[in-house]
């Protein structure tokens, strides 16, 4: 079936030159607007956006060191373009594909901020959603990397949410050296 799911994404590829460029896009940089946001919540200065910010990236942080140091080595496997003919629309190492990394970080934003900013986590959901599909699209993941890595972020996005009111001093360190640092540049 994973295969079946990736074959019918991936045989999409190759018709049209337009899609397949915007799929490309898609695959390699909605992670950065997405990353863009968070800059700009951390920049409005509002104490409860720094702290999402904080908490989204420490999500991500966890959920990418648990696929990369624990779950993709014990797994390690093999990406559609090793195992089978495909369409491949960017090139990427023949590295472990599970679960995706690029998904696992858009997710774990995603959901981090959805816990938060229902609309905005809203929107954030659904390009991690375009980036899980290009990513299959362009032939770098089979649709089971994408949904182990949305399992993953989902969770360690829960258990962050739940656990971030004992860890608040945390992030409130980081936000008032922030602050200081740039009361002292910018009144100095």
């Amino acid at each position: 079936m994973n295969y079946s799911l990736f074959y019918f994404f991936n045989h999409l590829a190759g018709h049209f030159d337009w899609i397949d460029d915007l799929m490309e896009i898609f695959a390699q940089d909605i992670v950065w607007i997405m990353l863009a946001a968070m800059v700009f919540l951390w920049f409005t200065g509002n104490e409860s956006n720094q702290k999402l910010v904080f908490y989204s990236f420490f999500s991500a942080s966890v959920a990418l060191l648990i696929a990369s140091m624990v779950i993709s080595p014990t797994i390690n496997h093999a990406r559609p373009f090793v195992e089978h003919q495909v369409l491949q629309l960017i090139p990427h190492a023949p590295d472990a594909s599970f679960p995706s990394d690029h998904a696992t970080l858009a997710f774990s934003i995603a959901f981090s901020v959805l816990l938060v900013k229902r609309k905005l986590g809203i929107w954030m959901l659904l390009l991690a959603v375009v980036t899980g599909i290009s990513r299959i699209y362009v032939g770098v993941h089979y649709p089971g990397d994408i949904a182990g890595a949305i399992v993953l972020s989902f969770f360690i996005s829960i258990t962050v949410y739940k656990l971030n009111g004992f860890m608040d001093v945390i992030p409130l360190f980081f936000i008032r050296g922030y602050r200081n640092l740039t009361r002292r540049i910018f009144h100095s």
